[in-house]
């Protein structure tokens, strides 16, 4: 598995259907190879996930640097996600181009598509 948890406070069944699709997502997303580019991986907390990007390389002494990429918020009252991403300075903002949705699977395409480059540069 390629996910890091935190403190738990999604309802049981959100919880699972987005590891479900984010396990998919992150082995998709993260080649087999260390060389050949980034490891993809979230963590959960509270209502929240955050999808990182994390550079290997093959050297003992390597030292990996872990880059916020998304964070998907959860609103208990709607029962939606909506798609943020991160500033130079590590602040987190709406992503207006993406509406929220019952579905983290639309924003998951989102991040992917990134026509602004606010993602992944």
């Amino acid at each position: 598995m390629l996910r890091e948890e935190a403190k738990m406070t999604l309802p049981e069944l959100v919880r699972r259907s987005a590891e479900k699709l984010l396990d998919e997502y992150c082995d998709r997303s993260t080649p087999s190879c260390p060389l050949a580019g980034p490891r993809i991986f979230y963590r959960f907390g509270g209502d929240a996930v955050t999808i990182f990007s994390e550079q290997r390389s093959c050297g003992e002494a390597a030292s990996r640097a872990a880059t916020a990429v998304a964070q998907f918020r959860y609103s208990r009252e709607l029962r939606q996600w909506t798609l943020h991403y991160a500033d130079q300075h590590q602040r987190w903002h709406f992503y207006l181009n993406a509406a929220p949705t019952l579905d983290p699977g639309k924003l998951l395409k989102h991040l992917d598509d990134d026509p602004l480059h606010v993602f992944w540069g």
